[in-house]
């Protein structure tokens, strides 16, 4: 059991199941227990699809990723076993998530997309750039999943998913830098392989700035609140103090426990919001 959650990456998929919940937050649906449950319906329901997505990533890139001891656990599983298993929890997740509420069927079509273009060989993730670009995409969808189990779509909405799409995207290049070494040597043509892994490691903190610069500017321009928006730039701002505290001959080691210490930081800055909001701040 040990080893199929560690294959499964349950705690990666827990983390990402956040980038959809943020989207029920920011709908700020009113505070009761028929909407909680709702909610936590919910993030099962993501909990079900990020699994169905890591397994068909894995099963599709199966041999590109054999030389990756992040996921060596889940290799020694077959891989015709980890596609079809993908495949069937793909239709479950996709009719329960149609049960649930109709209008997220579209979205869920469009990331299931994304992530199987992103996961095939010589697809998206072998693609400098586009990598990046899918992630940045699929972000804002994840985003108004969330938002539309309370909400509909609005610029307002849009607007708010840019900068969460931000942080997906800075949080994606770090994950390539991460890999670097078992891409480049599985011949995977990652961003990071193609220009170089320093140069990915300052484009992801370059676009952490971006992000916390957009969000304030959403405060500026009264797309949301600035007590909304204190929050995520005071995470920013421990993200900082750990960047900084990084060795500047940093491991791939180093480079996880930053991720997860940073991930705190937005997790309890979302926290943040949700008191915020439920208080009407």
């Amino acid at each position: 059991m040990k080893k199929l959650l560690a294959g499964l990456r349950i705690k990666e998929i827990v983390g990402k199941a956040g980038f959809f919940m943020v989207g029920v937050i920011f709908a700020n649906p009113q505070a009761s227990i028929t909407n909680l449950v709702i909610a936590i319906q919910f993030f099962c329901l993501c909990m079900m699809n990020g699994i169905a997505i890591y397994l068909i990533n894995a099963g599709l890139g199966y041999q590109q990723d054999k030389l990756n001891e992040r996921l060596y656990e889940l290799h020694t599983f077959n891989r015709s076993a980890t596609l079809v298993s993908g495949f069937m929890l793909l239709i479950i997740s996709l009719i329960l998530l149609y049960l649930f509420s109709s209008n997220l069927l579209i979205p869920a079509l469009a990331i299931y997309f994304i992530w199987t273009l992103y996961s095939l060989p010589k697809g998206l993730k072998g693609t400098p750039l586009l990598g990046l670009l899918s992630s940045f995409i699929a972000q804002i969808l994840h985003f108004h999943i969330g938002y539309l189990v309370f909400s509909d779509w609005s610029s307002d909405s849009i607007f708010i998913s840019i900068y969460f799409a931000l942080l997906f995207t800075a949080g994606h290049a770090l994950h390539e830098v991460i890999d670097f070494e078992a891409d480049a040597t599985a011949n995977v043509n990652t961003s990071a392989v193609f220009f170089g892994r320093k140069k990915i490691w300052l484009a992801s903190n370059y676009i952490f700035g971006l992000a916390a610069i957009y969000i304030a500017g959403l405060s500026y321009f009264s797309i949301l609140s600035w007590w909304l928006v204190l929050p995520y730039l005071i995470a920013f701002g421990i993200q900082q103090n750990f960047l900084f505290a990084l060795p500047s001959n940093w491991t791939t080691k180093d480079l996880f426990e930053y991720r997860r210490k940073y991930m705190t930081a937005y997790l309890f800055a979302t926290g943040a919001v949700m008191l915020i909001l439920y208080y009407k701040l």
